[in-house]
């Protein structure tokens, strides 16, 4: 987080712990707030295997994980990608970080890039 801080002046307004302990979480918002809320880096920090964020950090070292795209209806989405046959690793919403229903996509979905859907729990 040293980095955001130091070049980009980010501060992280929320951090928790997720995964009954294999990551922590830090959530640094970039941008103006919007309809949609405020565009947020959300920085991984894996502390135990276990976790994607783990295997992804020991396979390719740091960098981008994955995409967040915020949508209005997580189930609705999947059940649209499922009728366009795409590869999804959630076939159903799960809770996730910082109050969001989240589901992910397989990588080779979107080139190479692991995606993931956002809503917030309602």
């Amino acid at each position: 987080m040293r980095q955001y801080k130091q070049v980009l002046g980010l501060t992280a307004t929320h951090t928790e712990s997720y995964g009954d302990g294999l990551l922590e979480i830090a959530f640094l918002p970039v941008g103006p707030e919007s309809a949609f809320g405020r565009t947020k880096i959300e920085l991984l920090q894996p502390l135990r295997p276990g976790s994607s964020a783990w295997n992804f950090l020991h396979e390719y070292g740091e960098g981008v994980e994955h995409l967040a795209f915020l949508v209005g209806d997580v189930d609705g989405e999947l059940d649209r990608l499922a009728h366009l046959n795409i590869p999804m690793r959630d076939h159903v919403a799960r809770p996730g970080a910082g109050g969001m229903q989240i589901a992910f996509l397989e990588p080779h979905a979107l080139s190479g890039v692991l995606g993931e859907l956002v809503m917030p729990i309602r």
